[in-house]
């Protein structure tokens, strides 16, 4: 398997690409790469290059880019997930296994029944996050960083799902007590390119919470007879979403 790294677009400077910092000690120290090598790059633009590593130092190393093609691992579908806050193993695996799917963008979103809902203890965590988003976005093969907002309540993240943007997201909220149609029939009415789902908290949404989202135009859902963990609940509709939508393949 060819290594993966997403690098600031500064150190690309065609014909070659320099490597530094971590990542150099990295490729060098933990891969024991030689010259010669060959590694994939990206700069978070969707392209991504071929590297054969030319030159090594104690804080350098160095490449010539070889070929650059688009990445194959990144959806055209942009999903946004506005998780309710988890307790932190939860929660990380969603942004692990998320970015792995094809999430394009992560909302932390502080419910009524969260348990974790203190925005300074969420904030403190966001470079963390962002690490865990990137080792599994290189390993997944994108060609994007799924990007990862900073937590906001509910209420917040309903009226920024709701913008004017193009294309207009479909608004998704399972619940399930929703009195609504299924999360197929929705999808099979709805074919945009991007899709808001809120998923709620361990405990779910309130009541009061699902009447909001429904005034605010987002559609109420069910997922079927079972109910499921919050950490499941949201990747499982990504997962039908974008099978749905044809970001699986044939």
């Amino acid at each position: 398997m060819t290594h993966r790294f997403f690098i600031p677009p500064a150190w690309l400077t065609p014909p070659t690409v320099t490597f530094h910092g971590e990542t150099a000690r990295q490729i060098q120290t933990v891969l024991r790469m030689k010259p010669g090598d060959e590694i994939i790059v990206l700069d978070n633009s969707g392209l991504e290059w071929q590297v054969r590593l030319t030159d090594m130092s104690k804080d350098q190393v160095q490449g010539q880019l070889v070929n650059q093609q688009p990445a194959q691992g990144e959806p055209s579908l942009h999903i946004t997930l506005y998780q309710g806050t988890l307790k932190a193993q939860k929660f990380e695996w969603v942004l692990q296994k998320g970015t792995e799917l094809g999430v394009s963008c992560f909302v932390p979103t502080i419910c009524q029944r969260s348990i974790v809902n203190r925005v300074g203890d969420l904030a403190n965590k966001q470079t963390r996050w962002e690490r865990i988003i990137q080792e599994a976005a290189e390993q997944s093969r994108r060609g994007r960083l799924p990007r990862l907002e900073q937590a906001m309540p509910l209420a917040v993240a309903i009226k920024l799902a709701s913008q004017p943007t193009q294309p207009a997201p479909l608004q998704i909220m399972p619940w399930e007590e929703a009195a609504g149609p299924s999360l197929k029939t929705v999808l099979a009415r709805h074919k945009s390119q991007a899709v808001a789902v809120f998923i709620g908290p361990e405990g779910g949404f309130t009541a009061i919470e699902a009447a909001m989202a429904r005034e605010a135009g987002v559609n109420l859902v069910k997922l079927g007879p079972r109910i499921l963990r919050a950490e499941t609940a949201g990747l499982a509709v990504c997962t039908a979403i974008l099978y749905e939508m044809d970001e699986w393949g044939t």
